[in-house]
């Protein structure tokens, strides 16, 4: 029994933090990955409904899970060091059929497929990759809505995803897209189609997820505008708001299982207890343990090392500026701050003003991606653009980003550098990806953002850049000259 079970205290303590990661995701917001939290106990129910149907006393095992396992087990290594908390996620759901194949074996591991496939359900999609869908989705539901809250009396002018009504703007944001319905739905109709035994009712199921969500999520926002037009805006800032969107959920849940019938609900007859082999017990444990390592590393010991040979001399502590700590509250809770610093360079004959921002994170994620936009947000997501500058005798790769709308007959000029491992980065996610072997066993190393605007006439872009380019430039020499890279 010790050895069976040896594996299992070991691969809790690799993925604690990635679970505790993933609670706080599926708690954060109902209207993104609320069902994430429902899909743990799914996985746990379907699979034993289906095992306790299998007629065969013997342990069996299957050394295809250490394909599984092995490659999961390298997924946590890298984003012990990495960071990124979705490959460890995904490493975890990785986890599963290899330990379902190394215990239970190959026919048992088939038997529970599909509930060890919904694993997949688990993993918040970043808002980023599905952007475009989000776009997509807020504006087929401001069209519709337009076109209904006529007929209902309430007259409405529409201009892309905002609705403008009597007195009243409603913008249907992201969370009044219905993805997080229509994602929940699509989970729901797969598991009662599973479950049905009457293929008619299957197909209806699968067939009517899609539609509900979005016919229900059409009547939501339509209830919410014409509360809007009546009430004020300010309606959409109490319960009401987040209530409606828990109804929504429960109610296309509740339509979805009544289309499956009450025989989708009926557990499957059987009572066995297919045991578990004890085969691959040992070999597992050893590889969960290999992963705790860096584990224990990263998120237990919070290993850190400054690879700057004089980090106060690189970014000298910031002066309190009599905001009560607000903007270093702020930076610390969105960049994990090591160090920080912010000023201006005032302006002088022909060269305008900018603002700058140094940046230091044990986080380099915070910092190649949308570095810029959490230090301004005024900036465009997703409207960076790599380039060049000479420093020297080398070039140096830096970002220009531009503002969501550049303000009438002005230019604002927005660029940045980034510094890792004393070298500058031309692709943040592949050098952190680079220097995740090394970290994962000795620690993090920090990564530094300079970053440098200038609202500006549009007479004075071009000084304003060559001013921006100089600073990045005198920015990488002090750098090389303080830490010593290059």
């Amino acid at each position: 029994m010790t050895r069976r079970w040896l594996w299992l205290p070991i691969f809790a303590l690799a993925f604690a933090p990635t679970l505790a990661w993933l609670v706080g995701r599926w708690t954060e917001s109902i209207y993104r990955n609320g069902h994430g939290i429902f899909v743990p106990f799914l996985i746990a129910y379907l699979a034993l409904d289906a095992l306790k149907q299998d007629p065969d006393p013997q342990p069996r095992a299957s050394a295809l899970g250490f394909g599984f396992v092995a490659a999961s087990v390298v997924l946590l290594i890298l984003d012990s060091a990495i960071k990124t908390q979705l490959l460890s996620a995904f490493a975890l759901v990785l986890a599963l059929p290899g330990l379902s194949l190394l215990f239970l074996g190959r026919v048992r591991t088939s038997a529970i497929a599909l509930p060890l496939a919904i694993g997949l359900f688990m993993l918040p999609i970043p808002a980023g990759a599905i952007s475009a869908l989000f776009m997509v989705l807020r504006l087929i539901t401001a069209t519709v809505v337009a076109a209904v809250l006529p007929f209902l009396g309430v007259p409405v002018a529409r201009e892309g995803t905002t609705l403008a009504v009597p007195g009243q703007v409603v913008e249907v944001a992201d969370n009044c897209s219905g993805f997080a319905t229509l994602y929940a739905a699509i989970l729901t109709a797969i598991i009662l189609a599973h479950l049905s035994r009457d293929p008619r009712r299957r197909a209806l199921v699968l067939t009517a997820a899609v539609p509900l969500a979005l016919v229900c999520n059409f009547a939501r926002v339509t209830v919410l505008t014409i509360l809007v037009r009546y009430f004020g805006g300010e309606i959409l800032q109490t319960w009401i708001h987040p209530a409606s969107g828990l109804f929504l959920f429960v109610f296309v849940i509740g339509a979805l299982v009544w289309l499956a019938g009450r025989e989708a609900l009926r557990s499957a007859p059987g009572n066995a207890r297919p045991p578990l082999s004890d085969r691959y017990a040992l070999a597992a444990a050893a590889l969960f343990a290999i992963a705790l390592v860096p584990v224990t590393v990263h998120s237990y010991l919070h290993l850190r090392r400054d690879d700057c040979a004089n980090p106060e001399a690189l970014v000298p502590p910031m002066t309190p500026d009599g905001d009560g700590g607000e903007r270093d509250a702020y930076m610390r809770r969105n960049f994990d701050i090591h160090q920080w610093r912010e000023g201006r360079l005032p302006a002088s004959e022909g060269v305008p003003e900018l603002q700058f921002a140094i940046v230091r994170s044990y986080d380099p994620k915070q910092l190649y991606y949308r570095g810029t936009r959490r230090l301004w947000w005024d900036i465009e997501a997703g409207g960076d653009q790599p380039g060049w500058i000479d420093a020297d005798d080398e070039k140096l790769p830096i970002v220009r980003s531009k503002l969501e709308t550049e303000p009438h007959r002005s230019a604002t000029v927005i660029e940045s550098l980034v510094v890792y491992e004393g070298k500058p980065v031309q692709s943040g996610w592949r050098s952190q990806l680079a220097a995740a072997p090394r970290q994962a066993l000795f620690g993090s190393r920090p990564m530094t953002l300079y970053a440098i605007r200038g609202d500006v006439p549009a007479s004075q872009r071009a000084a304003a850049e060559k001013r921006a380019n100089q600073w990045l430039v005198d920015s990488w020499r002090s750098y090389r000259a303080i830490c010593g890279g290059g």
